[in-house]
């Protein structure tokens, strides 16, 4: 009898043990957090190889952080991050308020066009370099090159990259720490946050920026926010988001990432996060690593009528000299005003639109069957219009040809849209091109020889697809 009161009283302490152990509140665990996955938690580096030829580490522009998602390398970050390496950026000096500014920043034809902009230095593509530390040092780390594979254009801020090669463009075999993934839509207003990524705590050269270790900052999902992004909404945190934040995981209470960090508050110094389930559509692209993220726990979001998604090739920017060209002809006082008449030698000149060139054409130039004056284009991913100037049975006279684009802005009136100059073989009768247009509506389009004999006028609509 005393051995069985004994058993029973072992095996009570036992219950209450594995009750109390049960019980215990879970909770967000930053330390575990840090020691698991460290590895995965990357900082996402943004070079210029040609700027870095010129000289060594003068190919460094920007950074910010990003995290590991699948073993062989596919990791998420912000759009914001990787937007030079498929649109390009800028290098360039600009007038703003009457008081000049040097900067750099994401190429674009506004800028470009910008009556302000005085002069660009550098204009390119930069290469994402994804710096993976395998130790606690500062020299605990190994480099690699990546791709962008998909990009957000709509309101959210997001993109999936792949790791390609190692610095040397040999393949990598290895696998990656992968962080795990939780479901943003399931956050509570007051649950414990915490953000993971790389702040730029230094400013100076690619050495020291290299050298800039991992920081944790702790706080709560102070709630949402729906007027930045009015359709998908960021969740809002108290947790310290400083810039290189950016594109770093944001992991919940149940050390899950449910999101990324994106920006910080102006007014309210709150930091913004994407909520992860957004790069549902944003993997889409990618349906190998599409899947092995659905089954990694990758969600499909509530709200995303605003998540629009495009290939992460670079897109067409024009070149240094190409600009500062633009920008001289804008500054240049013009001879006389442009005429409009064609006179003798173009009277019989044309302007007319293809969706083909001719290569996708047999080799010919679209007969007027295959002519229109009215296309429909992508909202997303634009279109691309092919030009023909055509003086059959005139030679063009002209070693080059400048096309003037304008758009109207109300009925009958336009306004400038875009200048460029085109080469012309003078002893060819016909000159072809293709021009990419991201905007709707109606465009008029002049052209003028290199003497600045008027050639002639055409018009043109655009539409996106219903």
């Amino acid at each position: 009898m005393k051995y069985k009161t004994m058993t029973m009283n072992k095996l009570t302490s036992l219950l209450v043990l594995l009750v109390l152990i049960s019980c215990k509140e879970k909770g967000l665990d930053t330390k575990f957090i840090a020691a698991k996955y460290y590895q995965g938690v990357v900082k996402v580096v943004l070079f210029d190889p040609e700027l870095e030829k010129i000289e060594a580490g003068k190919g460094y522009l920007s950074r910010g952080s990003g995290f590991i998602v699948t073993e062989d390398g596919y990791l998420f970050t912000n759009k914001h991050v990787v937007e030079t390496s498929v649109r390009g950026y800028l290098d360039y000096d600009i007038t703003e308020n009457n008081v000049k500014k040097s900067t750099i920043s994401v190429y674009s034809d506004e800028i470009v066009q910008s009556k302000d902009l005085l002069k660009v230095y550098n204009a390119g593509y930069t290469v994402p370099v994804i710096q993976v530390f395998h130790g606690q040092g500062e020299n605990d780390y190994d480099l690699y090159i990546a791709e962008v594979i998909s990009i957000g254009t709509g309101t959210y801020d997001g993109a999936m990259l792949k790791i390609v090669s190692d610095m040397e463009g040999n393949p990598v075999h290895r696998k990656f720490t992968t962080v795990p993934i939780g479901n943003s839509d399931n956050v509570s207003q007051g649950e414990k946050l915490c953000v993971y990524g790389y702040p730029a705590q230094y400013k100076g050269n690619a050495d020291l920026m290299m050298k800039d270790l991992s920081t944790i900052s702790v706080g709560i999902m102070s709630g949402n926010d729906y007027v930045l992004n009015s359709d998908y909404g960021y969740i809002k945190t108290d947790a310290e988001i400083h810039p290189g934040n950016s594109g770093g995981p944001v992991f919940n209470e149940e050390n899950k990432v449910i999101g990324i960090a994106t920006a910080k508050g102006r007014s309210t110094g709150i930091g913004l996060v994407g909520g992860i389930n957004g790069m549902y559509y944003i993997s889409a692209i990618d349906s190998k690593a599409h899947s092995k993220l659905i089954a990694n726990g990758l969600s499909l979001p509530s709200r995303s009528s605003s998540i629009n998604t495009v290939k992460g090739t670079q897109q067409p920017i024009k070149t240094v000299k190409e600009i500062n060209d633009l920008i001289a002809a804008r500054t240049k006082k013009p001879l006389s005003p442009p005429s409009t008449s064609t006179g003798d030698y173009y009277v019989k000149s044309q302007i007319f639109f293809s969706h083909l060139s001719p290569a996708k054409n047999e080799n010919l130039i679209p007969n007027k069957t295959k002519r229109y004056k009215s296309f429909n284009i992508d909202k997303t991913a634009g279109g691309t219009i092919w030009f023909y100037v055509d003086n059959y049975p005139n030679k063009l006279n002209t070693s080059k040809i400048s096309v003037l684009i304008d758009k109207e802005t109300s009925p009958g009136v336009y306004t400038k849209y875009r200048d460029f100059a085109v080469t012309v073989n003078p002893s060819h009768d016909i000159k072809y091109f293709d021009v990419h247009f991201y905007d709707e509506g109606k465009f008029r389009i002049r052209a003028y020889s290199n003497e600045l004999k008027y050639i002639n006028t055409s018009y043109l609509t655009l539409s996106y697809f219903k």
